[in-house]
C-alpha cells in the first residue's frame, strides 16, 4: 500500500514539474543565472550563429535548459516556441513499440507470434518471422520498399510489394535497419486491434498521458504553429564546401498524406507530428508506467540485438548504448533529411536531452554534438 502510495506521488509530482515547465511562461527567454555555465555558453553561441531549433535538457524533472531558437518559417516570419510542432522521423517507432507490447499486455499477441498469423497471404520467406524481430531489425525486410515516404503507397499496394520483395537476410540473423519493418507492425496493430494505427496509439497509449498534440490526423493543428522544413539548395556546395544556403520545403501537412496520415511507406515508421514538451511528458510517461506496466517498460528498454556499432544494442524502438562514466544512454534519432530530432537519456544521472531541428544543413550536426559535449562537462563537475 505504501509503495503504490509513493508511486501515486512520483506521477503526481513529475507531471506537476512538466505542466509547469511546459506552460506558455515557459517561453520566455530563460534566465542566464539559472542555466549551468557549460550550457549557458551553448545557449549563447546558437544565438549568435543564428541556430534554428529547440532544445530541452532536464535532470530529475528539473529544467536545465528548454529554449527555442530562431525561425520556424521565414516566410511566415515565425519564430520558434517551445510549442512549435514538429516532425519527429523515427522518434515515431517507439510509439509503435509501446502499441506492440500493450497489445500483449491486452492479451491480444505475443511476442513470438509470426507474420502468418496476421498475414496468410505471406510467403514462406516471410511468415516465420516474429513480432521480435521485426522490432529489433532483424526480420531481414529491407529498409524501404519502392518509392519515397510521400509516394502515395496505399495499405493494399504496400502488402502487395513487401510480400514480392526479396528479403536482405534470412530472419534473426543480423541486424538492418528497416522502416518497411516497423509499417509492418503498423499493420499488425490495426489487424489486432481493430482500430486505424494512430487511433490505437491515442487511445491507448497517448490519451492516458495525457498528451494530446502527437500523431498524424487525430490532433487538431490548425490553431497550432508547424515548423517548416528547410533544405539544401541543390547549387549550394562549390569546392567540395557548402555554403549553408537552404530552400524552403515546406510543412508535412503540405505534402501527399492521405486521409488517416502519411502513406504506407511512411506510416507508423515516422511522421509523427509533436511538441518538445508532449515529448518530455511522453518520457516520463514511460518513466512512471503510466501507460506500459514495468515488465513491458523493461523490454521497451532492453539491448535485445547488437548493432552494426560497437557496443551499441537495439531494443524495440530505442537503441542502448555505455556513456562511460555516465552509465547508459537510451536513445533514438529521426530525420527524414529535413527534419532532425533526437532523445536520449541517460538512466544513471536521470538526465533526458531532447534537441530538434528544421534545416538540413550540413553544419548542424555540430550543434547538437557540441551540446552533448557541454551536457558531458557539466555532469563530471
Amino acid at each position: 500500500m505504501q509503495q503504490n502510495t509513493l508511486k501515486h506521488y512520483l506521477r503526481f509530482v513529475l507531471f506537476y514539474s512538466m505542466a509547469l515547465l511546459l506552460s506558455p511562461a515557459a517561453n520566455t527567454e530563460p534566465a542566464g543565472s539559472i542555466i549551468p555555465a557549460g550550457l549557458q555558453r551553448w545557449h549563447q553561441q546558437a544565438v549568435t550563429d543564428g541556430f534554428d531549433g529547440q532544445v530541452l535538457v532536464m535532470q530529475a524533472g528539473k529544467p536545465l535548459l528548454l529554449q527555442a531558437y530562431g525561425m520556424a518559417d521565414y516566410e511566415a516570419n515565425n519564430a520558434f516556441t517551445i510549442e512549435t510542432v514538429f516532425d519527429i522521423g523515427s522518434l515515431t517507432k517507439q510509439f509503435t513499440a509501446a502499441a506492440i507490447l500493450k497489445l500483449q499486455e491486452q492479451g491480444k499477441l505475443q511476442l513470438d507470434d509470426t507474420l502468418g498469423r496476421f498475414f496468410p497471404e505471406a510467403g514462406d520467406d516471410k511468415k516465420t518471422i516474429t513480432l521480435h524481430q521485426l522490432l529489433t531489425h532483424t526480420s531481414g525486410i529491407v529498409n524501404n520498399l519502392s518509392g519515397g515516404d510521400y509516394s502515395k503507397v496505399s495499405r493494399n499496394t504496400f502488402i502487395k510489394r513487401l510480400f514480392r520483395s526479396p528479403l536482405d537476410a534470412p530472419p534473426g540473423s543480423v541486424f538492418s535497419y528497416s522502416n518497411a519493418g516497423y509499417a509492418v507492425l503498423g499493420l499488425v496493430i490495426e489487424r489486432t486491434s481493430g482500430q486505424g494505427y494512430e487511433q490505437y496509439v491515442h487511445q491507448h497509449l497517448l490519451k492516458p498521458a495525457g498528451i494530446t498534440y502527437t500523431g498524424y490526423r487525430i490532433p487538431n493543428w490548425k490553431n497550432l504553429q508547424l515548423a517548416a522544413g528547410y533544405e539544401l539548395k541543390p547549387d549550394s556546395w562549390w569546392g567540395g564546401k557548402a555554403d549553408g544556403s537552404s530552400q524552403r520545403w515546406g510543412t508535412p501537412l503540405e505534402k501527399s498524406w492521405d486521409k488517416d496520415g502519411p502513406w504506407w511507406n511512411l506510416h507508423a515508421n515516422g511522421g509523427f507530428l509533436s511538441t518538445i514538451g508532449e515529448l518530455a511528458r511522453w518520457h516520463q510517461a514511460l518513466q512512471t508506467e503510466t501507460v506500459l506496466n514495468k515488465a513491458s517498460t523493461v523490454l521497451l528498454f532492453r539491448p535485445h540485438v547488437a548493432t552494426s556499432r560497437a557496443g551499441t544494442f537495439y531494443g524495440y524502438g530505442w537503441i542502448t548504448e555505455p556513456a562511460g562514466e555516465h552509465g547508459k544512454v537510451v536513445r533514438h534519432g529521426g530525420s527524414n533529411g529535413i527534419f532532425t530530432a533526437d532523445l536520449r537519456y541517460y538512466t544513471d544521472e536521470q538526465l533526458l536531452i531532447i534537441f530538434m531541428t528544421n534545416n538540413d544543413s550540413r553544419f548542424l550536426p555540430a550543434y547538437r554534438d557540441s551540446l552533448l559535449v557541454a551536457v558531458s562537462d557539466l555532469l563530471t563537475q
